[in-house]
């Protein structure tokens, strides 16, 4: 099967904006699909999760997931419902967060039940997550706290603000490496014990 990459964009975002039209165009036609989560400016967790659930399917070795800020934690959220066991070529994680936000409480509801990390960690091998030095809306400790949750590669991109068009993000060439790795990797063997 050919290699497929879904984003989960974020609060307030959509398919055309930011970094993801650009990541679309970064790759063969329909490999990077960026699906529209219903009403960004005042989200739910129940419609976003399904969404997400229907644009990505099954996930397998030929899955890599991307969630950028909201999209991140619903990502999460996605794979700690997954009936187990599953694989996933890669997961990558831009600005993300799964904790209560301080200066954004109207999106607790996405934070509000712990996730599995564990069983996260063991579907999905490959994890990456960025930040930036310069990030308001989710703060550089908060995204760094995620890494550690996940054991995963913490890359901090200096001045990448919260990686929107507003603050001049429309591509974020730093995910190219990662991706590239991850979809060079041969299939994925999951660790049952």
């Amino acid at each position: 099967m050919a290699p497929r990459i879904v984003v989960a964009h974020g609060y307030l975002a959509s398919p055309e904006k930011h970094w993801f039209p650009w990541l679309v165009g970064q790759f063969d036609e329909g490999v990077v699909q960026v699906p529209a989560l219903p009403n960004s400016t005042r989200p739910q967790p129940g419609p976003w999760l399904e969404t997400l659930r229907d644009a990505v399917g099954e996930v397998d070795d030929d899955t890599i997931l991307i969630g950028h800020s909201l999209g991140s934690v619903t990502t999460l959220r996605l794979l700690d419902t997954l009936p187990g066991p599953w694989s996933l070529r890669g997961l990558v994680l831009v600005a993300g967060f799964a904790q209560p936000l301080p200066n954004l409480r109207k999106l607790d509801a996405f934070t509000a039940a712990p996730l599995d990390f564990a069983s996260i960690r063991a579907g999905a091998p490959r994890r990456h997550v960025f930040g930036s030095d310069d990030d308001t809306t989710v703060a550089p400790p908060i995204t760094a706290a995620l890494a550690r949750s996940l054991d995963a590669p913490l890359t901090i991109i200096p001045g990448g603000g919260h990686f929107v068009e507003r603050q001049g993000c429309r591509s974020l060439p730093e995910l190219l490496p990662v991706l590239d790795a991850m979809l060079a990797a041969p299939d994925v063997v999951r660790d049952e014990g």
